[in-house]
């Protein structure tokens, strides 16, 4: 079994060692080392039964032989930390998780995480660091890019272009062939039937409480 690391200690790392326990469960491939947490980095907590090992300081002394899954949805966050520890010649799986539907020809980059019940279809090309969430689907010749996280429910239709760093929340419905910009972000809920400039944030009408008396 290969040794990995979860750079994060925080639910979506709780999710992503399930994650990787199932495909454990399917073909023992996975040894989970622990976490890594900036904040804590002290190595008293645990996440999800897995030791908190330090700050990302310690990768300095593993390169090449441990794998490491930016285990945060944040896209921001992944691509700062991946600036950062790029230079220790780490390694970054693709994580599938056994549930899901991936297109044979479909291309996924290194370091990319697809959850629980997500559907690849034909020629999509996924970038690095991407992170799918649970039964996200992705029609055919989507362009999903570095970075990029699709949350719960997700729908992304054909010939969509999510460009770098962008996040999309849950039950999110982006139309067809439609090109979302740079970073930006579609809140929950949202229908995107035109292109979103970069660093664009995306909101559909919020709820609102009314009071209605006792």
């Amino acid at each position: 079994m290969e040794d990995i690391i979860l750079y994060g200690s925080g639910g979506m790392a709780r999710q992503v060692a399930e994650l990787i326990e199932d495909i454990n469960a399917v073909e023992p491939r996975w040894n989970i080392l622990g976490c890594i947490d900036d904040i804590k980095g002290n190595g008293k907590e645990a996440s999800n039964g897995y030791k908190i090992l330090g700050t990302g300081e310690i990768l300095k002394d593993l390169g090449g032989k441990t794998s490491v899954v930016l285990a945060m949805s944040d896209p921001a966050a992944k691509e700062n930390i991946y600036e950062r520890i790029k230079q220790y010649n780490l390694k970054f799986p693709v994580l599938i998780h056994p549930s899901a539907r991936v297109a044979r020809n479909a291309v996924v980059g290194e370091g990319s995480i697809i959850g629980i019940d997500c559907i690849v279809s034909s020629n999509v090309n996924i970038g690095r660091h991407v992170f799918l969430n649970i039964r996200t689907v992705v029609g055919h010749d989507a362009v999903i890019s570095d970075f990029c996280s699709c949350l719960v429910n997700c729908i992304i239709a054909g010939s969509v272009w999510i460009k770098e760093g962008s996040l999309l929340g849950s039950n999110c419905v982006i139309m067809e062939k439609k090109v979302i910009g740079r970073r930006a972000k579609i809140g929950m809920g949202s229908i995107v039937s035109f292109d979103v400039e970069d660093h664009n944030i995306v909101l559909s009408r919020p709820s609102k409480a009314m009071y209605f008396g006792e």
